[in-house]
């Protein structure tokens, strides 16, 4: 599996999910904001609820402003957010570890 960087790219989400939810759809239009994926790529995102709340979650597919999700990554827990929660792909310990050759655990 190889990680996919992309610089800035963030938006809300359009639609709410629970805890367990494995989809996320972003603003209309924004999807093109995030990496584009093939094959065995993925990326990670943070959630943020408009509490403060976080969740890292890693992105497995990607289509449009669909996003395919694992919830609860890098010692985070499944949340549920709200219809305009903030979507970022950010740099994470995680991505460090990966690209320095680790596994993060």
């Amino acid at each position: 599996m190889s990680i996919v960087l992309k610089n800035n790219a963030e938006s809300t989400q359009a639609t709410a999910i629970s805890a367990s939810d494995i989809g996320l759809a972003v603003a209309s239009g924004d999807g093109a904001k995030f990496a584009s994926l093939t094959g065995d790529e993925y990326f990670y995102l943070t959630l943020t609820s408009t509490g403060g709340t976080t969740e890292i979650v890693k992105v497995t597919a990607r289509v449009g402003d669909s996003m395919t999700i694992v919830r609860a990554q890098q010692g985070t827990t499944g949340q549920s957010f709200a219809v305009g929660s903030r979507v970022e792909q950010r740099v994470t310990a995680g991505s460090f570890e990966v690209i320095s050759g680790g596994a993060y655990s």
